[in-house]
């Protein structure tokens, strides 16, 4: 598996975790963050309304400078 794949399975994974939010909000994770690299991946958070515990929660696994 790829660095990008493992990114997305991770970001996709934290979206079934908090399923309750994302449908509430009619959202999907990748249209809440912006993806970039292969394999150097960086995720960056594009909607800035997301909780508090899901932005730590991608910020802990793509450590955000």
């Amino acid at each position: 598996m790829s660095t990008i794949e493992f990114a997305i399975r991770y970001l996709l994974a934290i979206e079934k975790k908090n399923q309750d939010y994302f449908t509430a909000n009619n959202l999907k994770i990748l249209d809440c963050v912006h993806v970039l690299g292969k394999k150097l991946v960086s995720v960056h958070i594009i909607n800035e309304a997301l909780p508090d515990e899901i932005r730590y929660e991608i910020e802990t696994m793509f450590w955000r400078n």
